[in-house]
């Protein structure tokens, strides 16, 4: 799809009310003249009225273009093998108008919508994850990997702008208001002699003076054209005891040969439009103060500008190089727009007369080396017993260039990973555990990342947990025989009651007149205890 063409040469038009010179646009329909400066101070005789004199700039602030959505979410791994994982996320605003794709020069890249994002947080609450796999087998340390992201259909103005048909002269300063008795004089200045060769001269300049209650809006104001830089406002023009505020304008005389607007003075204006491509940018205008300063603005619905950065290209007649504006600056309007400005340097009006200006999405890439952006596969963990003690052991990947680094975890299963224990190693892919309680359930896991030096990354994913129960301790009770010297055995031998005399044991007959075999009556305490009685 090309690229809309806006020429301002073509077709322009100003919604103004235009009034008689100097004359009121509102009834009473009293016509005050612009007088000198001597009849008005015979005329003077009454008290001071205050008038305010607003700014003719806009008021908005002014924010730099951010960083996108897609390219703050965006990082990328690889296993230095065969892929590399990007993780990346939109908004769901932005995907209701338009759906971006990621690219690795020169080629597209596949992306799966995902649960959540790998390694990063996204700053906006309706973030849209995604996930990306990319084959790729020739890694080196010498990889440079530039990723950027593109609208799936063009995007983008253009406008063709003539400078004698674009002129916005330069707003007055110094606005001033005084009295003497019931008269007030406004006045005011044009900033044209400040500069050596002025392009604009001051027959080229009218002005246009609105003033109102402080209470009404400007679109109820009170107009006034006038050809000099002041103007008087008479007593029956106003109403006692009421405040009012006043603005003036510079716009081009009729005979001047210029076209254009009128300097701002905090333009609102707000209307519907036909349907169309809503992310498109629109209304896009240029205008030159007459000096040295071409300012274009255009307007993006909010939601669009969060996934893409715009940008103001330029060329004039000579040289014919494109250029793009910097600084490019941004206000919110109402919510469903923003504005966005920026301002081309104009060296010398006379030689380039003519400015090719387009909006269109900035190129924008982030740079991300590979052999910085490493994660590896996952160990695989099993656990040993060799004899009473446990030790861990695990398979990791190899790669010839990369050392790996592994952090072993290992609990009890009531705790939590919070509590648990912790090692990291080198090269290893074992650790003995230490003595472990009796007849309970151990869990372990482990991780690797590269070790610090020419390729860096970040751990891998955990391995999955191993559980295991330990066996009761009976080896660790020490027999008799074993710890008792000779002397000690035999004192505990004169120490074993006499069967016939002890209580321990019960005589068994089997028949009448004769003696039975002896039956030891079963011990009732722990094996230790009955040993060491």
């Amino acid at each position: 799809m090309s690229q809309p063409r806006f020429l301002v040469g073509e077709q322009h038009r100003i919604l103004d009310r235009e009034d008689p010179y100097c004359a009121h646009s509102q009834s009473p329909p009293v016509s005050p003249s612009c007088r000198s400066r001597v009849d008005w101070e015979m005329a003077l005789t009454r008290g001071l009225l205050h008038l305010v004199l607003l700014t003719l700039c806009w008021g908005a602030s002014l924010a730099e273009e951010g960083e996108t959505v897609p390219m703050q979410t965006l990082n990328c791994y690889n296993d230095y093998t065969s892929h590399i994982v990007c993780s990346w996320a939109d908004t769901e605003d932005a995907l209701q108008l338009i759906n971006v794709t990621l690219h690795r020069p020169a080629e597209p890249v596949s992306c799966d919508l995902s649960e959540d994002l790998a390694w990063s947080q996204c700053p906006s609450s309706s973030c849209v994850p995604r996930r990306c796999v990319i084959p790729y087998w020739n890694f080196s340390e010498a990889d440079d990997d530039y990723f950027s992201f593109q609208p799936d259909w063009p995007l983008g103005d253009q406008l063709m702008v003539t400078l004698t048909q674009h002129v916005q002269p330069p707003p007055p300063k110094d606005v001033h208001i005084s009295t003497t008795g019931a008269h007030f004089l406004l006045t005011w200045s044009v900033p044209l002699r400040d500069v050596q060769r002025p392009w604009l001269s001051q027959g080229d300049l009218e002005f246009e003076v609105v003033y109102r209650r402080l209470q009404d809006s400007w679109e109820d104001g009170t107009t006034l054209q006038c050809t000099s830089s002041h103007v008087v406002l008479e007593p029956e023009l106003l109403m006692p005891s009421t405040s009012y505020v006043a603005r003036v304008r510079t716009k081009l005389t009729p005979g001047s040969g210029l076209s254009g607007r009128p300097s701002r003075w905090s333009p609102e204006v707000h209307w519907d439009s036909q349907p169309g491509d809503k992310a498109q940018p629109q209304n896009l205008q240029c205008f030159f103060d007459g000096v040295h300063t071409l300012s274009c603005s255009w307007e993006v619905r909010s939601q669009v500008t969060s996934s893409i950065s715009f940008g103001l290209f330029y060329r004039s007649t000579v040289p014919p190089r494109e250029e793009e504006c910097s600084q490019v600056q941004k206000e919110e309007l109402d919510g469903l727009y923003t504005r966005q400005r920026c301002r081309i340097s104009v060296p010398d009006p006379g030689a380039h007369g003519q400015y090719t200006v387009s909006v269109r999405p900035r190129r924008e890439e982030k740079f991300i080396k590979s052999s910085d952006h490493i994660q590896l596969a996952c160990p695989v963990l099993n656990v040993t017993m060799d004899g009473d003690s446990y030790s861990l052991h695990w398979k990791a990947e190899q790669k010839n260039r990369i050392s790996p680094t592994f952090d072993v975890q290992y609990r009890k299963d009531t705790a939590t990973w919070e509590d648990s224990k912790s090692e990291t190693l080198q090269h290893a892919h074992s650790m003995p555990l230490p003595v472990l309680e009796p007849d309970t359930k151990y869990c372990a896991r482990v991780r690797v990342k590269p070790s610090p030096g020419p390729y860096r990354g970040i751990w891998s994913e955990w391995s999955g947990e191993h559980c295991w129960t330990t066996e009761w301790g009976m080896s660790s009770l020490v027999t008799v025989p074993s710890l008792l010297s000779p002397r000690l055995n035999r004192k505990w031998k004169e120490k074993i009651p006499n069967p016939g005399k002890s209580l321990l044991f019960q005589v068994g007959w089997a028949g009448e007149g004769e003696r039975g075999p002896l039956l030891l009556a079963p011990c009732l305490c722990p094996v230790t205890s009955c040993l060491f009685l």
